[in-house]
């Protein structure tokens, strides 16, 4: 996983906005430069299981645009509490 060194941002719940905020990148900037809709970024961020169910595409993107890999954009904490439903 991704280290961050910033108590604020890893207050953050969002993988994806810990990553972004760290990056110095704004949520219109990395819409822009991943062709992912603004409000799609922000769903992501304000409920960070649903990257979890978004298109491989997407994931690739948003992770290729922040020069990270996918795994580091899944949270793997909403994976394993849906596993057993």
């Amino acid at each position: 996983m991704l280290k961050i060194k910033n108590k604020e941002i890893n207050s953050y719940e969002s993988n994806l906005k810990r990553i972004r905020v760290s990056m110095g990148m704004t949520q219109a900037e990395l819409s822009e430069l991943s062709g992912i809709n603004i409000k799609s970024v922000a769903a992501y961020e304000q409920s960070p299981e649903k990257i979890n169910k978004a298109s491989l595409e997407t994931v690739y993107n948003i992770a290729d645009c922040l020069g990270c890999e996918i795994e580091n954009l899944i949270q793997l904490e909403f994976l394993t509490k849906n596993k057993g439903e």
